[in-house]
Formats: C-alpha cells, sequence, structure tokens
C-alpha cells in the first residue's frame, strides 16, 4: 500500500473509534447523573450504590480500552509508513510516544479520575 491508502485506513479506524468514544460519553454522563441522584436522595438503597459502582467501573473500563485502541491505531500505522519510507510516520510516531497522546499516561489518570469522582459522589454521604 501506499502513503494515502495507509492514511485513509488510518482515518476510518480513527472515526469508529471516535464514535464508540461518543458512546463512552453519553454513558459517563449517565453515570454522573446516577451519582447525583444518590447523593441528592441521601438515603438510597445499598444495591442502588453498588450496581451503579459496578457501571462505573464498566464505562471506565469500556473508556480505559477504548483509549487503548486508539493508541494502537496511531503506532501500528505509524509503523506501517515508515515501513514504507513515507515522511508522515515519523511524525505520527513522535505523537504516539507523547505521554498526552491516545491510551497513555495521562489518558489513563483522567479515567481514574472521573471515576473516582462518581464513587465519591455516590457512597460519601451527604452533609
Amino acid at each position: 500500500m501506499d502513503e494515502y491508502q495507509l492514511l485513509n485506513l488510518m482515518n476510518l479506524s480513527f472515526v469508529s473509534n471516535a464514535m464508540y468514544f461518543v458512546g463512552m460519553v453519553l454513558l459517563t454522563w449517565l453515570g454522573f447523573r446516577f451519582a447525583n441522584a444518590i447523593y441528592e436522595d441521601g438515603n438510597a438503597p445499598m444495591i442502588s450504590k453498588v450496581l451503579s459502582s459496578l457501571f462505573y467501573l464498566c464505562v471506565a473500563g469500556f473508556v480505559f480500552f477504548n483509549g487503548q485502541v486508539a493508541g494502537g491505531i496511531l503506532e501500528t500505522y505509524s509503523a506501517l509508513l515508515i515501513d514504507i519510507g513515507a515522511e508522515s510516520g515519523s511524525r505520527l510516531a513522535a505523537y504516539s510516544e507523547n505521554p498526552l497522546g491516545p491510551g497513555k499516561a495521562v489518558g489513563v489518570f483522567f479515567v481514574v479520575l472521573v471515576l473516582f469522582m462518581q464513587l465519591a459522589r455516590t457512597w460519601i454521604k451527604k452533609a
């Protein structure tokens, strides 16, 4: 394949990954709605808290996996572009090695932070 075909396939991969990410954003928003409802109730049943916490964990896992897939797409296509001698391959490789890139440390920290915010809102009693 040539550079144009590889970049086109990478773009298509990112589009489907982005569509999945939009779904995860909606589920994260729903999780915050659960957490807020439990917090405002102040006397929510334990089963609601447990099931909501499991929901938060699942969504966080899905978001983490989505970031790992995006990072994998970037790393794979940058390696393929380097293999065919395309100049864009080295530029993409620099992005894939950046800690701010998809699936890297800052993204993982953000997922854990959102999960902690949801769990704290669910389990900490209203003052």
